[in-house]
């Protein structure tokens, strides 16, 4: 089976859109920004095939293999209708071009977008398909994605790593009490990264999430916001008749 490399493509491009932008400053005193597209594309191809060669590197593949552009829903959000606060900061433009080399994007390269997602859904629903597994490699630069199982290549750190389905859990149950504030969702309060990995380590069970809310003054739905909100989507969460979300609802195994 070929390879299939499953890409963050909103971040490819937020990056290299950023890197042709430039300012002019006019005898007038009046400064301006200014973006040549062709300038753009050329860094998207030349970024997205340094991040792939070194992926291939690192994987010690040689093969045939095909790349997905992964692209969030530019619309809509279902984490919205959950938490209204979900990255509600993130209301300001993006790079000069962007809009232009998204559709530039869907119309020369093969990409996966659906009504609600994100791009980390999209990959987290593709790479966790029966039989996509361990076929795909995961190009971001997002930590997040760590919920995920299967290869990953973070190329803003250079790590490639493969997470299994237990690591991923535990990721996701990390990321559940702690939080991003970067993406306006708290997780659970006077909890950081270092006594949330003791409270798994001890018990890594939704349970133990659930003892870490309440033990805040908060309640097993607040902690189910905070959940729902973190989780990137799985295969197992989506309706692929409907196009629609299966929020996560914690199992008796969980």
């Amino acid at each position: 089976m070929r390879l299939k490399f499953l890409v963050d493509a909103d971040m490819v491009a937020f990056a290299s859109c950023a890197s042709a932008t430039h300012e002019a400053e006019w005898d007038s005193g009046i400064s301006s920004y200014f973006a040549d597209f062709e300038e753009v594309k050329a860094n998207f191809v030349e970024r997205l095939d340094s991040i792939v060669e070194t992926a291939l590197k690192h994987h010690q593949y040689t093969g045939d293999y095909d790349i997905l552009l992964c692209l969030s829903d530019r619309e809509d959000n279902f984490r919205r209708r959950i938490l209204p606060t979900y990255k509600a900061n993130r209301k300001g433009q993006k790079p000069l071009c962007y809009w232009k080399l998204i559709e530039w994007m869907e119309q020369e390269g093969e990409t996966y977008t659906r009504p609600s997602l994100e791009a980390d859904d999209c990959i987290g629903i593709l790479s966790s398909m029966e039989k996509n597994k361990d076929q795909c490699i995961i190009l971001s630069g997002d930590k997040d994605m760590r919920t995920l199982a299967g290869w990953h290549y973070d190329f803003l750190r250079d790590i490639y790593e493969y997470i299994t389905e237990e690591e991923a859990d535990k990721n996701f149950f990390l990321q559940t009490l702690t939080g991003d504030p970067v993406d306006g969702y708290s997780g659970c309060p006077k909890i950081g990264a270092v006594s949330a990995a003791r409270i798994l380590d001890k018990d890594c069970s939704w349970n133990a999430v659930v003892a870490a809310f309440e033990k805040q003054g908060l309640t097993a739905h607040d902690a189910l916001i905070q959940a729902r909100v973190a989780r990137i989507l799985r295969a197992s969460d989506y309706d692929f008749k409907t196009k629609e979300v299966k929020l996560w609802t914690p199992s008796t195994n969980n």
